[in-house]
């Protein structure tokens, strides 16, 4: 578990304060961040062993994993809003997660959200690096690999069923290399299990401190609300059992 206690100061105000606007939306919807997506089926591949974070991620190597797309503010279409990508996998029995939010691929703009109308219109990245193996920083990405994807003009987050997207690692400030690919198959019935940015770190990649202390308040209040409302719900009396 990282220790967010060893994060500067100015890194643990700004989560407590993000942690502080998610519990105040969680008071008037369960699922604070992200609150309705598509769940897919997928396969995530990595056959690039030399690119930045592959060793850490275990290429060469195959996953079968869920892919959760969603809107992060929960906007109906055809209003813009910063689409989040989710994907999730279990390797020896551990939860492993990418999250991806939509953000520019450019050397400045990796670093920025991009809300846009649809989900397939530009790439899709983690905004903060994890810890490479060598302690350096590395950011990973997706961009759909056809210029020209099938569902580019769908404002819909089913959008990306039967999609491949390219997954790209780079270290800040240098160019995107490829790691592998991304097929995003049919959407299921039902949603995803929530994953955790800070707990659930993919392969022997790492979390910087400044990072975990600014993501995990926020995350810590969504499953709060989450829980409390499951608590809420299974002990009713019982003449208000369905």
């Amino acid at each position: 578990m990282v220790r967010t206690a060893k994060a500067p100061r100015v890194a643990r105000a700004t989560g407590l304060a993000l942690g502080a606007v998610v519990a105040a939306v969680r008071r008037r919807r369960p699922r604070p961040l992200h609150p309705t997506g598509t769940v897919l089926t997928g396969t995530l591949r990595l056959d690039v062993g030399d690119a930045p974070g592959a060793a850490a991620l275990g290429a060469p190597a195959n996953h079968q994993v869920t892919v959760r797309v969603s809107r992060a503010a929960g906007l109906p279409a055809p209003l813009p809003d910063v689409f989040g990508l989710a994907v999730r996998w279990t390797e020896d029995d551990q939860s492993q997660a990418i999250l991806l939010s939509a953000t520019g691929l450019g050397r400045v703009t990796r670093f920025l959200l991009a809300p846009r109308f649809r989900p397939l219109g530009g790439g899709f990245g983690t905004l903060m690096p994890f810890r490479d193996l060598d302690g350096r920083p590395v950011l990973l990405a997706a961009a759909p690999a056809d210029r020209r994807p099938r569902g580019r003009h769908s404002t819909s987050t089913t959008a990306l069923v039967g999609t491949d997207l390219v997954l790209l690692s780079a270290h800040p400030g240098e160019r995107w290399r490829r790691l592998g690919t991304l097929h995003c198959g049919p959407a299921v019935a039902g949603d995803a299990p929530r994953v955790d940015p800070v707990e659930q770190v993919p392969g022997s990649l790492a979390t910087y401190p400044w990072a975990a202390a600014l993501r995990a308040p926020a995350y810590r209040a969504a499953r709060t609300a989450r829980t409390r409302r499951t608590v809420r719900t299974t002990t009713r009396r019982p003449e208000e059992q369905d």
